[in-house]
């Protein structure tokens, strides 16, 4: 029986092929993102402060400081990499410094109830008969009187979320099952994000209707999991962060070429190839608005001379006009006043065509029922298509 975790699950959503090479494949990569790297620093930091706290060592500010300096210093290796080429690690352990300071300030002498757990391991049973369990470590879990809970969690990023991404948050919601099946006194439990960067607390709760919910939702997407058979890479913003990137199509050959100096990079088969391909689309658009801004002289040569045919030294050239309609805008007010027109007058099946595109992403993405799909596979043929799409890479420095 295997046991899951909110990063885990998000593994999953983010990219099922990262969720392959991680959880697995099991492949450990040594690459380290600077943000993560600063979070972990500040992390040790605050569990130092509240450990101290506990054996009544009270830490001043700036020996909290120089704990996670020497931290920084001592965990400190080479395969941390900065995503954002506008700062540098200095930037990112000042930033983290800067949170260590601000956080002591704010809750100097840290007296407000009385901390019960840190970095604590907690187990979160799903279903009765044990078939599903999640894990996860709390930050940190705060008594403020008997029964009375706070899951304290410190979060390192450069973005501040809407008040409705918490109260929809689903690690934080995970731990207060986790507390609730650790604690069987609890009559409340308060959900408490620090966005360290910002110097802000936020903070939300759940009904026990919602934490019902979240089994249910947390069940069903575990079963997504166990069942895939493929896992597929999924670009997006995160992609940058990936940890491997020398392993995953979308990112393999920028990943290598990146490391190249300039002769090499110049000289790779896969540059070559897509500057060609850059080079040739780019003739074409320019082509393509040379010949269409000429077809408005030639129009106007035509209307000039009172002509519709022009000889040309190996060519003759025709024109013709004919009036064709234009249609008010798809899902506009108009658009569907004039739908609903012709079915009323009952020439919607004269009109209407099958939009083979949607049908194929239908039938493709499972979007239909097993039975719906099967039927109407027996009228497809299957056949394999290349599509290419260019973007603008960023420069390099020569």
């Amino acid at each position: 029986m295997t046991i899951y975790s909110h990063s885990r699950l998000e593994a999953f959503e983010n990219c099922p092929l990262m969720y392959k090479f991680q959880y697995i494949d099991r492949i450990r990569s040594k690459r380290e993102g600077i943000e993560g790297f600063m979070g972990s620093r500040v992390h040790e930091t605050l569990e130092k402060l509240y450990t101290d706290l506990k054996y009544c060592k009270p830490d001043s500010e700036e020996e909290l400081v120089a704990f996670y300096n020497s931290g920084w210093d001592r965990n400190w290796h080479d395969c941390v990499f900065v995503v954002k080429e506008e700062y540098c690690a200095e930037n990112y352990r000042e930033m983290g410094e800067r949170c260590v300071r601000e956080y002591y300030r704010h809750y100097h002498p840290f007296d407000d109830g009385r901390t019960l757990w840190l970095e604590q391991k907690v187990v979160i049973p799903l279903d009765p008969e044990g078939r599903y369990r999640m894990t996860g470590v709390v930050d940190r879990l705060v008594e403020k009187e008997p029964g009375v809970y706070e899951i304290h969690d410190y979060k390192g990023s450069g973005t501040l979320p809407d008040q409705w991404k918490l109260d929809n948050d689903r690690q934080l919601a995970l731990y207060h099952l986790g507390v609730e099946q650790a604690l069987p006194d609890v009559r409340e439990v308060s959900l408490v994000w620090h966005y360290l960067v910002f110097d802000k607390e936020m903070r939300s709760r759940r009904t026990p209707e919602q934490l019902e919910q979240l089994k249910d939702k947390v069940i069903s997407l575990i079963q997504t999991i166990e069942a895939s058979e493929s896992f597929e890479p999924r670009a997006g913003i995160l992609c940058e962060w990936c940890d491997f990137p020398e392993l995953c199509p979308h990112r393999k050959h920028l990943f290598a070429v990146e490391q190249l100096p300039p002769p090499e990079f110049k000289a790779d088969d896969g540059v070559q190839l897509v500057d060609r391909y850059a080079a040739l689309k780019e003739k074409k658009a320019k082509v393509e608005a040379e010949l269409e801004e000429l077809k408005g002289h030639i129009d106007e040569y035509c209307t000039a001379m009172k002509v519709d045919r022009v000889r040309g030294s190996c060519n003759i050239l025709s024109l013709s006009r004919k009036e064709t309609p234009r249609f008010p805008e798809a899902k506009s007010p108009e658009r569907r006043a004039m739908e609903d027109l012709i079915r009323t007058l009952g020439h919607w099946d004269e009109v209407s065509t099958l939009s083979t595109f949607k049908l194929g992403k239908a039938v493709a993405c499972g979007a239909w029922s097993e039975f719906d799909a099967t039927q109407v596979d027996q009228f497809l043929n299957w056949e394999e298509t290349v599509a290419l799409r260019l973007k603008k890479a960023e420069q390099r420095e020569e």
